[in-house]
């Protein structure tokens, strides 16, 4: 199977828009929009008309992960390869419409984590204004990566390496005995990262970038003098050596906010690896649960 270019797109999630517009925007630079429905607040991070949705509701938690190909047939390429496999996925072109791309397909992953692959994420002509000054680092690398806790890890894998056709870049192990498995669409690191940790299930964490230190090092000023719970104290990755911190976010799930991410210039020529160790440094635990 010739693997597709997949980027992590968008996401949707459940929660407080008023809460999720203080935290994302006044704490992290993201520029609110408006949105098609009167009841979802959109923002945006760069020239996209957005990249992260919040419905309002009571039940706050994850909605859907939106990755994006590069073309038709490598849309047309990972429905097939779904069905071929006994996994449900249809066309939308109504959610289509709504989420402003030219094709969308929905699927589930066998974890149940709802996705949408698409193509043609509409480009808007307005500049994007970071309340910050912020500058978010996607374009070809797409907008981040998420973090998976599964229930059964060898199954997650070989849904997105084969099905979905993504890359193992390294492992890590997380938790005493379990590894974490960091997976590549091409030439960001990792897109998607899995781990199996007993006692824990659900979307982990959401990354996003930005160019330079000093908008983290300001982001981090304000979660750790009280703006947002800490998860985990600034460090540096190993395996993709980001400088970053983790907060809790206003749906339930952690929210990372780094820079420096590691790139993947070739794929082909990529070593797959396993470190020792998830941080060069920093990178402790915080008050709020992780999981």
């Amino acid at each position: 199977m010739e693997k597709p270019v997949v980027r992590l797109g968008y996401a949707g999630f459940r929660g407080d828009r008023a809460e999720w517009q203080r935290f994302a925007c006044d704490i992290f630079g993201l520029q609110a929009v408006p949105a098609h429905d009167d009841n979802e607040l959109r923002l945006r991070a760069d020239e996209r008309a957005w990249r992260l949705a919040v419905r309002e509701t009571g039940d706050p938690g994850l909605d859907y992960l939106g990755f994006e190909v590069a073309n038709h047939e490598d849309l047309d390429g990972i429905m097939a390869r779904l069905h071929a496999h006994g996994f449900a996925a249809q066309e939308d072109p109504s959610l289509a419409r709504r989420r402003d791309v030219q094709r969308l397909v929905v699927t589930t992953a066998p974890d149940g984590t709802p996705l949408e692959f698409f193509i043609g994420g509409l480009i808007v002509s307005r500049p994007f204004a970071s309340p910050t000054g912020a500058r978010f680092v996607t374009g070809e690398a797409g907008l981040g990566h998420v973090l998976l806790i599964v229930p059964d890890a060898a199954e997650a894998l070989r849904y997105f390496t084969q099905v979905i056709g993504l890359r193992r870049s390294d492992s890590i192990e997380v938790a005493p005995g379990c590894d974490g498995h960091f997976l590549n669409g091409g030439l960001r690191h990792h897109i998607v990262a899995v781990a199996e940790i007993p006692g824990l299930t659900g979307f982990d964490h959401i990354y996003l970038e930005v160019e330079d230190l000093v908008h983290v090092g300001q982001a981090w000023d304000k979660v750790s003098g009280g703006a947002a719970p800490v998860a985990r104290s600034i460090g540096q990755h190993a395996n993709d050596p980001a400088i970053s911190f983790y907060t809790g976010s206003p749906s339930g799930f952690l929210f990372e906010y780094g820079c420096h991410s590691r790139l993947i210039p070739d794929v082909n020529t990529w070593v797959e690896t396993r470190w020792e160790s998830a941080y060069l440094w920093g990178g402790t635990y915080g008050t709020h649960a992780v999981g």
